[in-house]
């Protein structure tokens, strides 16, 4: 089961709480990283609306979360975006050639629409991987500091800069300054300035209050509003996928297979790629008892990692990964026919409740 853990994602509310209030900046939820919508109402108490990537993102945001959905893709088709129209006002687009071609469009269906625009600063702040950096040679995300030509200009409300990942304050900093410096030009015709996501800021090293005086010194140099959108951040550490041990092999190494599975249930692990922590678990070698972890699927490579332990692991032992709520329920598969686990929360009071439980028709109602 993937368990949210309520009193943890509180405890992040609370720091996006006190950057609304000090900054005096608006802050969304990314749904493309966390999209459990029973969590919604207690996160709708703290964000201001959601953030969406697409059509089915858009939809979801506004019928469980309510309030602002803005969304962006890297390219619409008409139709989409027509039906995108019927749930969210904010509008970004990834080049000039979309702009010019939809934006007399969306102004004609949405009296309320606001039309943003994605920019590259071309500043690569993100170091776990190419794969997550918006500014990386070739990048597919916004349009060049050349195309922001007075024409451009006349019909954006917003210049969006999204461009980190789990990233701490001092590289937030660099961002924020960044975009004063060298986007000032445009930032004086716009409206609003949102900076995206990946302002990791529910991490014990984040320095919130770096975060605080770069917007508050952003606000007044150009007296724009502010939009921030991260998603992980508001549920780090938050939340757990619990699996069991359903055999022990050996093959020069002890390997227990499990019923979860990286190449489903926690594809990160293997496209960032990353260990994930196990609770009460070390790194290989560094208890007694080590193993490698293994998915029940028929791809070679779902191996989650090599851990050890305190005891020998034993077939039906419940191990407990952490940090599970970002990018896991909203990318995991099928694959294999691998049921899907539970999603579940753990109330502030000890209570579990399973919110969700998958089953056959779910792999099914996938395939034709």
């Amino acid at each position: 089961a993937y368990v949210a853990d309520m009193a943890a994602i509180r405890t992040n509310l609370a720091i996006a709480r006190k950057i609304k209030a000090a900054a005096e900046v608006e802050i969304l939820l990314a749904t493309k990283a966390f999209s459990m919508f029973s969590i919604f109402p207690a996160m709708r108490e703290a964000l201001d609306g959601t953030t969406a990537s697409g059509l089915y993102e858009a939809r979801l945001g506004y019928t469980h979360f309510g309030k602002n959905v803005h969304t962006y893709s890297p390219a619409y088709r008409e139709d989409d975006l027509l039906n995108i129209l019927n749930y969210s006002s904010h509008i970004y687009f990834n080049s000039v050639a979309q702009l010019k071609k939809f934006a007399p469009l969306v102004r004609k269906e949405r009296h309320d629409a606001v039309i943003g625009l994605r920019v590259n600063p071309r500043l690569s702040l993100v170091k776990n991987s190419t794969l997550y950096d918006p500014s990386a040679p070739c990048s597919r995300f916004g349009v060049q500091k050349e195309e922001l030509t007075k024409d451009v200009l006349k019909l954006v409300d917003i210049l969006h800069f999204h461009n980190l990942c789990e990233n701490m304050a001092g590289d937030s900093r660099k961002l924020i300054n960044h975009v004063a410096k060298e986007f000032g030009f445009a930032i004086k015709k716009v409206k609003r300035v949102n900076f995206g996501g990946g302002h990791y800021y529910t991490h014990p090293e984040y320095d919130v209050d770096v975060l605080i005086r770069a917007l508050r010194k952003f606000k007044k140099e150009f007296g724009v509003e502010i939009t921030l959108e991260p998603g992980g951040a508001h549920v780090f550490r938050a939340g757990y996928l619990v699996a069991s041990v359903l055999d022990i092999i050996e093959n020069e190494k002890k390997i227990a297979i499990l019923d979860a599975s990286a190449s489903t249930h926690m594809p990160d692990v293997l496209e960032v790629p990353y260990t994930p922590e196990i609770m009460g678990a070390g790194k290989d070698g560094e208890k007694e008892f080590s193993y490698v972890l293994g998915g029940n699927t028929c791809m070679t490579g779902d191996v989650i990692g090599t851990y050890s332990f305190d005891a020998p692991l034993e077939v039906g032992q419940k191990l407990v990964f952490l940090d599970m709520m970002q990018y896991s329920m909203c990318k995991n598969t099928t694959f294999n026919g691998v049921p899907l686990p539970d999603i579940a929360v753990l109330h502030e009071d000890g209570r579990y409740q399973v919110v969700k439980r998958f089953g056959y028709a779910d792999f099914e109602g996938r395939l034709s």
